[in-house]
């Protein structure tokens, strides 16, 4: 908000003009202060201009010089008597030209409030036009009075269903924590698990592997004796074809002589068979030679004949 105008600060401000060589006016001093009404501004610049004599007069006591010589004094007294008539005349010729601006700026401030009363009246009409203005604003504002205490409702029912969901949404962040923790407790379980097992199961591979290289040599020499069984095996059967053959070839052979000595042996037989009837036929007479072949023809005994009456056995 806008401060107005105080008369320290019109006086500093003619000061200050006064001292650049200007005179004084509301107009300047409303300029070097940027701000201030000009009625305000005329009434505070009079204040000034009557109270600048007896800053001048306080100023000349100041300038007085006790302990100088005599003319020095009286020179100095009417320097400061021929600044102060000049500054005085300055000040009324200001004045002067002050007060033809005041009457001025009054004649402007008359017009203004004959502006300003004609303004009022047409105020006045808008006023009341205002007023119907502001009733209908009024229902339309009690319109929306309601509208808003409506949505206000509706705005806390959601606002409780909004509690409600961050009061589930903390709970079931509350429980993800939970389950995440156990998750990562499981986790690590699992791992450690794991990796017993693949210690388990590197010990019981690296264990596979040597009982595989055992049975592998295992395997090799048992290769290597099978071959070598199955070579002494070979050689055997060889060995034992060979004696098959030897010995189906001395069965042969046997089944041969044996056929042809059968046959000298029946041979031989029938020849002693039939020597021995010769035999018989020459020593027997003819009676118990006719008998003896009869004894022989109805039993007879290879290798064996009857022995005639009489006769020793040989032996």
């Amino acid at each position: 908000m806008a401060r107005g105008i105080t008369q320290n600060d019109v006086d500093q401000a003619a000061d200050a003009l006064l001292l650049a060589g200007e005179r004084p006016t509301v107009e300047r001093i409303r300029q070097h202060l940027g701000t201030g009404s000009p009625n305000t501004v005329t009434r505070l610049l009079d204040t000034w201009w009557k109270g600048l004599g007896a800053r001048l007069s306080a100023q000349r006591r100041t300038v007085e010089l006790p302990d100088a010589p005599e003319p020095v004094a009286m020179l100095a007294a009417q320097l400061w008597e021929q600044a102060l008539t000049s500054a005085r005349e300055h000040a009324e010729a200001a004045l002067a030209e002050e007060r033809g601006s005041l009457a001025a700026a009054r004649l402007e401030a008359d017009a203004r409030v004959a502006a300003a009363q004609q303004a009022s009246e047409t105020a006045q009409e808008a006023s009341a036009q205002a007023v119907a203005a502001l009733s209908a604003a009024q229902e339309r504002l009690q319109e929306r009075q309601r509208l808003v205490d409506q949505q206000t409702g509706q705005l806390e029912d959601l606002t409780r269903q909004r509690d409600e969901a961050l009061q589930r949404l903390a709970s079931q962040e509350a429980e993800l924590s939970a389950l995440r923790a156990r998750l990562e407790t499981q986790q690590a379980e699992a791992a450690a698990e794991r990796e017993a097992q693949a210690t388990h199961l590197r010990a019981v591979e690296d264990r596979a592997h040597r009982e595989v290289d055992r049975a592998r040599q295992e395997t090799r020499g048992l290769k290597q004796q099978l071959t070598a069984m199955e070579r002494a095996h070979s050689t055997r059967l060889r060995q034992l074809d060979a004696e098959l053959v030897e010995v189906r070839t001395s069965a042969a052979q046997l089944a041969r002589d044996l056929s042809a000595e059968r046959a000298r042996r029946e041979t031989l037989e029938a020849q002693q068979a039939e020597l021995r009837r010769s035999l018989e036929s020459a020593l027997a007479p003819a009676p118990i030679a006719k008998r003896a072949r009869a004894r022989t023809s109805t039993n007879p005994r290879p290798g064996r004949t009857a022995k005639p009456a009489g006769a020793k056995t040989s032996k």
